[in-house]
């Protein structure tokens, strides 16, 4: 079995001491270019991976991340991932479930900060994760009452961008809109607590327009299950009655309902136009293309791995809500 190679490896290699090692590798500055040099020539020719368990427990820290959501926005936790490791952090990601026990496993768990993209859970059991000395940014898409001011709220202007999305579609003749929520929404109607949801009520009521709850899909616990709405809503009424625009949660269901609708022999964007939410990679790939609202995926993200890691690190860090920016293309 071939043996691990050690600090000393590389020291002894390098030149210097195994102290002057752990210096270059923490990147301190308190190390002249000489010696920084030597060193990572040294790491690069042994092919060194620093034992990162063993550093944990000398320093008492995990370097681990947290990332949590209750759907699959793949680019997102990709980009938050990849950041956090160029920075010298792991992060493992889960998928929440609703009780205290998923919350309690977060706790313990030995997170330096998580990052918190799920509807899943109330107020008092993401408070449970500050009260426990752990950061927590929140990606908020809904109102919460009673939320502990040391949560850090990062997340897109939902109701900033589905007001510019109705008010574009309105301007296009648009007057029979339908709103397809988030998977796992906590169905309330389109006077719910999500944002999304209110933006899209309130905007419809100041355009006087019905808000017809037939075309507010509230059975959101799978992706099956949102198509069953979505059918509902495109063959039980009249041609001249029913949606005659669809704006989705996200990219990703978006581009589920666009292939749907025209299994339906429905045309994009002739009987109905489709928006979407994210920019993902997929919505240029769809026919035609999705009409959506750029969030800035990796801009977004780096600006969030930079405040994780600052809160893993003691750093006081604000709250931000980031405007998104509509892009239109030939779903509408």
């Amino acid at each position: 079995m071939k043996k691990r190679v050690t600090r000393n490896d590389v020291a002894k290699l390098a030149g210097v001491s195994p102290a002057v090692v752990s210096y270059v590798m923490n990147n301190s500055n308190y190390v002249s270019e000489e010696k920084r040099t030597a060193v990572l020539n040294a790491v690069k020719e042994l092919n060194y991976t620093p034992n990162i368990f063993a550093k944990s427990l000398r320093t008492n820290r995990s370097n681990q991340i947290a990332l949590v959501g209750d759907t699959l926005q793949a680019e997102l936790y990709g980009e938050l991932s990849n950041r956090l490791f160029e920075k010298g952090y792991f992060s493992t990601l889960f998928f929440s479930h609703k009780d205290d026990s998923f919350i309690n496993k977060l706790i313990e768990g030995r997170y330096e900060a998580i990052f918190m993209a799920s509807n899943a859970f109330e107020a008092h059991q993401l408070n449970r994760i500050v009260e426990n000395g752990i950061p927590l940014i929140l990606y908020q898409s809904r109102n919460y009452e009673g939320l502990d001011p040391r949560i850090v709220i990062r997340v897109p202007d939902f109701y900033d961008g589905v007001r510019r999305v109705l008010n574009f579609l309105i301007l296009k003749g648009h007057k029979r809109i339908a709103y397809i929520p988030p998977l796992l929404y906590q169905a309330t109607g389109a006077e719910g607590n999500d944002f999304r949801a209110k933006a899209y009520s309130d905007t419809l009521r100041e355009n006087n327009i019905e808000v017809n709850p037939d075309f507010f899909s509230i059975h959101t616990q799978s992706e099956s299950s949102i198509l069953e709405d979505v059918f509902f809503m495109m063959t039980s009424y009249k041609a001249d009655q029913r949606p005659t625009a669809l704006v989705a949660s996200d990219d990703h269901i978006a581009a589920q309902v666009l292939r749907y609708v025209k299994k339906l022999n429905l045309s994009v964007p002739d009987d109905v136009a489709i928006v979407g939410w994210g920019n993902i990679a997929s919505s240029q790939i769809t026919t035609p293309e999705l009409t959506t609202v750029d969030t800035e995926i990796p801009y977004f993200a780096y600006e969030v791995s930079e405040a994780l890691i600052q809160m893993a690190q003691g750093i006081k860090v604000e709250s931000k809500l980031y405007k998104g920016r509509l892009i239109i293309r030939g779903s509408t």
